[in-house]
């Protein structure tokens, strides 16, 4: 199925998590995400899990954290 994060098209296996997604676009990013540097948002702006699922189309953004 394809997804979208921060507007590159990604090709992923349906079922897969947000994380799988992430991991597959750019390792280093899921890296930041776990050490609290970044954050996944939704479409609408909410912040998700990564361990959340996706559907096809899904659309995530990904944010550093600033202070």
């Amino acid at each position: 199925m394809k997804i979208f994060i921060n507007g590159n098209e990604v090709e992923i296996f349906i079922g897969a998590t947000i994380e799988s997604a992430i991991r597959k676009f750019d390792k280093n990013i899921l890296k930041d995400i776990k050490q609290g540097k970044s954050a996944v948002y939704d479409r609408y702006g909410n912040h998700v899990s990564i361990s959340g699922p996706l559907h096809e189309k899904s659309q995530i953004t990904i944010k550093k954290i600033t202070k």
